[in-house]
C-alpha cells in the first residue's frame, strides 16, 4: 500500500531524483567587478617587459644595418645621376661633359664633380656636391675593399670599372660593383 499524503506533499526520494534547476548568480553591488585586478595588470606589464628586452637587440641590429643600406643605395643613386648628367645634351645639367665621383676614404666623404670644359680630356673639376657617410650614421665607413677612388663618367656614358665597399660597426658589409656602362650592382653581407 501507498502511504497517504496531503495534496502537494512530496516524498523525499522523489524530490532528490529530479535534476536541479540552474539559476544565474545575481550580482550584489560591490562584490564582483568587471575590470582587471592590479595583479593581472602587473603580470601583463612583466610579460611585455620580457618580450621587449628580448626583441631590443634585434631591432637595434636592424636599424644599424638599415643605415648601411641607405648609404649604399644613395651612392648607387649618385652613380645613376652622374651617368645621366654625362649623357645629357642639356648644358644646364652639364651635358656632354665628364663627371666624377671622387672618394676620400680618410674623411669618409665623397664628392660629385663636373668637368670645367666640354668633352675630354678634362681641364679641371668643379664640385657639385659633397656627401659625408656620417650623415647616415657615425658607424658607416668606406672599407679597404674599395678598389678605385675616382670614377670618371665619359660624355658617352662609360665609366671605369671598380668596387666601392662599405662596412658598419657590426661587421656588415656592402659592395657596389660598377661595370663599364655605368650600371651598379649592390651586394649586402649583413651580420
Amino acid at each position: 500500500m501507498l502511504p497517504i499524503r496531503a495534496k502537494g506533499e512530496k516524498d523525499m526520494n522523489e524530490k532528490k531524483s529530479r535534476p536541479m534547476k540552474w539559476k544565474p548568480l545575481k550580482r550584489i553591488a560591490g562584490q564582483m567587478s568587471s575590470g582587471v585586478t592590479l595583479l593581472e595588470m602587473l603580470i601583463v606589464i612583466a610579460i611585455l617587459a620580457i618580450v621587449a628586452g628580448i626583441a631590443y637587440p634585434s631591432f637595434q641590429r636592424l636599424a644599424i644595418n638599415n643605415y648601411l643600406k641607405t648609404a649604399t643605395r644613395d651612392i648607387a643613386s649618385d652613380f645613376a645621376q652622374l651617368k645621366e648628367r654625362s649623357l645629357s645634351g642639356d648644358a644646364a645639367l652639364g651635358g656632354s661633359r665628364m663627371h666624377r665621383l671622387a672618394i676620400n676614404m680618410g674623411a669618409n666623404t665623397y664628392q660629385l664633380q663636373q668637368c670645367n670644359n666640354a668633352g675630354a680630356p678634362c681641364g679641371g673639376w668643379t664640385t657639385i656636391q659633397v656627401k659625408n657617410l656620417a650623415d647616415y650614421s657615425p658607424g658607416v665607413f668606406f672599407d679597404a675593399g674599395t678598389t678605385i677612388l675616382n670614377y670618371d663618367f665619359q660624355p658617352r656614358g662609360t665609366v671605369n670599372l671598380g668596387t666601392i665597399a662599405l662596412r658598419n660597426g657590426l661587421g656588415s658589409t656592402a659592395e657596389i660593383r660598377i661595370n663599364i656602362t655605368g650600371k651598379s650592382r649592390v651586394l649586402f653581407n649583413l651580420q
